[in-house]
């Protein structure tokens, strides 16, 4: 009875009626039963090309297929090779009848946060290269520069809340605004509770807070659409009330923050926070725990990272080796480049250490290979350290077993997509056996906590920034270098709590 199901549907699909479903059926036949190969092509009428006798054998999937004792030509060797090459591509050609573009990777974003000078949230906080979703940004002060992807920037005063619809929309409801409209953007358009700007190319103002709402047109001009009113068209120099009888007021552009007043303020900005790190890194340098920091602020000539911390005496500096000087996350903060497959730091780290927590400051560009590197053992085994990006997009911590035994790998949820790359982000990686876990952070936030495989103190000897010398081969080594920049790394033989880390972001 199961022959005759078989015959009925290699019938079926010599006739071109074969359904999915009965594909499916007959490709998990070929796979169980691989005398059905030879069967099949017994159907494709092979004896009219193999006269006479001669033993060959065809390695058609699903397994090599005898045929009886015949003499072959080239045609026949040919024709022969032609129905294998069906036959191996079988399980694609029946599971997947019509094939189907690649899908593309999509995303949502229709903005982007560029500039920032005292952000604080009220909503989820977020950092400047930051791509931005349809979705209400509450900011409770600060300045937020925004530019939508159809070219209209936008500049946000705190306290303000701010709703963004679409790349050429949003909405407003409360707070201070000032846009500039290329004509490449023209027809943006802001929605108020009283009534909706439409720009036509231009440079305008917008204050709205409980007792008003006012519009100012700086430059071009604007259309204010109001219910149950007529439109108002507004031109350079002229300013106007949300009202029924709107009157028309001068613009005053000084009550609004322009580009040139938040380029010196995120300067000052940027000198301040630069300021509170060489404060901050000084205490942290004096952590009893701390044994590796490089802080990457080191005369660009001397191809070396200097350890600053305290206790870390056993550590030597780190030698650089091809990654090239680049500009940090502020103004006057530096930051090494990794871009081919020399760039790499240097360093040892002696014995073993019962815990372990790492820190950096790290810029992705690109996920370009299957394993993108952190911080690397050399070579691998015997409870050494592998901290990585792997192509999905997940951070992962990798530990060896001892000896020859089974390593184990602590991943973190899909963290790196397209829209986090290119921007400064701060990861956190603790080995904790007093808790029996492993924990990932990313910007101060908890990631992922896993169970430990294995408690036993970890070995991480001569090690690698930003790549990796695999030992093991000597005819290659595997390429794993980072697409990206630090500006900053540490390392400490206790776990650090969640507040520390936190506090490591600030």
């Amino acid at each position: 009875m199961r022959m005759l199901e078989a015959d009925t549907l290699i019938q079926r699909y010599l006739e071109g009626t074969l359904s999915e479903t009965e594909a499916v059926q007959l490709h998990e036949m070929i796979l169980a039963q691989p005398e059905l190969g030879e069967r099949l092509l017994q159907h494709f009428e092979m004896d009219t090309m193999l006269r006479e006798t001669k033993p060959i054998t065809v390695s058609a999937a699903p397994a090599p297929v005898l045929l009886p004792k015949r003499r072959f030509t080239f045609a026949t060797v040919t024709g022969v090779a032609a129905i294998a090459a069906c036959i191996t591509l079988a399980a694609t050609w029946l599971l997947q009848p019509l094939l189907t573009a690649e899908e593309e990777e999509t995303t949502a974003s229709v903005a982007v946060l560029t500039r920032g000078v005292n952000l604080d949230w009220e909503s989820t906080a977020i950092t400047p290269g930051t791509p931005l979703s349809p979705g209400l940004l509450k900011l409770r002060s600060g300045i937020a520069q925004i530019e939508f992807y159809q070219g209209a920037r936008v500049l946000i005063e705190g306290p303000a809340e701010f709703r963004l619809i679409s790349s050429g929309e949003a909405t407003c409801t409360r707070g201070k605004l000032s846009a500039h409209v290329p004509p490449q953007a023209k027809g943006f358009r802001i929605n108020t509770p009283k009534g909706t700007i439409v720009d036509l190319g231009t440079e305008f103002g917008l204050d709205i807070n409980e007792a008003s709402a006012e519009v100012h047109v700086f430059k071009g001009e604007v259309e204010l659409h109001q219910a149950a009113e007529a439109m108002q068209s507004l031109k350079q120099g002229q300013a106007m009330t949300f009202a029924e009888k709107g009157e028309i007021l001068t613009a005053n552009a000084s009550h609004f923050t322009s580009l040139n007043e938040i380029d010196v303020r995120s300067q000052r900005s940027q000198q301040t926070q630069f300021e509170n790190w060489l404060t901050g890194s000084s205490l942290l340098n004096s952590d009893a725990g701390l044994r590796l920091h490089f802080d990457f602020q080191d005369d660009q000539g001397v191809r070396s990272l200097r350890n600053h911390a305290t206790n870390g005496s056993l550590i030597e500096d780190g030698s650089i080796v091809g990654a090239a000087w680049t500009e940090g996350r502020w103004a006057g903060k530096h930051a090494l480049e990794f871009r081919n497959v020399s760039d790499r730091v240097r360093l040892y780290v002696p014995g073993e250490t019962a815990a372990l927590t790492m820190a950096v400051w790290v810029r992705v560009n690109g996920l370009d290979r299957a394993f993108n590197s952190l911080f690397m053992s050399e070579s691998w085994g015997s409870r050494r350290v592998h901290w990585q990006i792997t192509r999905e997009g997940k951070v992962r911590l990798g530990v060896a077993g001892p000896a020859n035994a089974k390593h184990t790998d602590y991943d973190t949820p899909v963290f790196f997509t397209p829209e986090r790359l290119g921007r400064w982000t701060h990861l956190a990686v603790v080995f904790d056996p007093s808790a029996q876990e492993a924990r990932h952070y990313a910007n101060g936030e908890l990631l992922a906590r896993l169970p430990l495989a294995d408690v036993s103190p970890l070995k991480i000897g001569i090690a690698e920034l930003g790549n990796w010398s695999d030992r093991r081969n000597l005819t290659g080594v595997a390429i794993r270098h980072l697409s990206g920049a630090m500006d900053e790394f540490s390392l400490w033989d206790r776990p650090l709590s969640a507040a520390e880390i936190a506090r490591l972001t600030q």
